[in-house]
């Protein structure tokens, strides 16, 4: 299968997974919480990367940059979304509490205060919501991250391999 191939599909999932955190939120009432936030914000790393890489020429170090910068991006998704399970499975402090929005405490809050408070987590980070075939959507985007970084790992071995066509 090409490299471009790849990308495409790779892509493609990105945008259903992104368009259905969006329908469930705008058309099913879903709030995302903070840690979701920056979920979908590697979800659109990861996208604008396999984007950049079907716009590259088709060069071994295009295909290693791609490889490299995708595991980067899934690992920190498979961070965010492993921290939400975690909380969803383990019931944290401060349960009783309502977290803020992400964009207010970035308004009033240093930047390392922010990603504290996420890290954190809230109520609403630990609320386990839609589901689909028993598994929730932090515990899917984890399987999602885990699948990318996957695809990384791939990428950088057939990129190192890769010979100029």
């Amino acid at each position: 299968m090409s490299t471009r191939l790849i990308y495409f599909l790779a892509l493609a999932a990105i945008a259903l997974l992104l368009l259905t955190s969006l329908y469930l939120q705008f058309f099913q009432g879903f709030e995302p919480c903070p840690l979701c936030h920056l979920q979908r914000f590697c979800f659109a790393l990861l996208g604008g990367i396999f984007l950049v890489g079907l716009l590259l020429p088709s060069r071994r170090m295009n295909h290693l940059l791609i490889a490299c910068l995708s595991g980067i991006a899934s690992v920190l998704g498979m961070v965010l979304a492993g921290r939400q399970v975690w909380l969803q499975h383990i019931a944290p402090v401060n349960s009783d509490e309502c977290g803020v929005s992400i964009q207010y405490m970035m308004k009033i809050l240093p930047w390392h205060e922010v990603i504290q408070k996420i890290f954190a987590g809230s109520a609403e980070c630990s609320q386990r919501g839609w589901d689909f075939l028993t598994l929730d959507m932090a515990e899917w985007a984890l399987v999602w991250f885990a699948l990318m970084f996957s695809l990384a790992i791939y990428l950088g071995v057939k990129g190192f391999h890769h010979r100029h066509q």
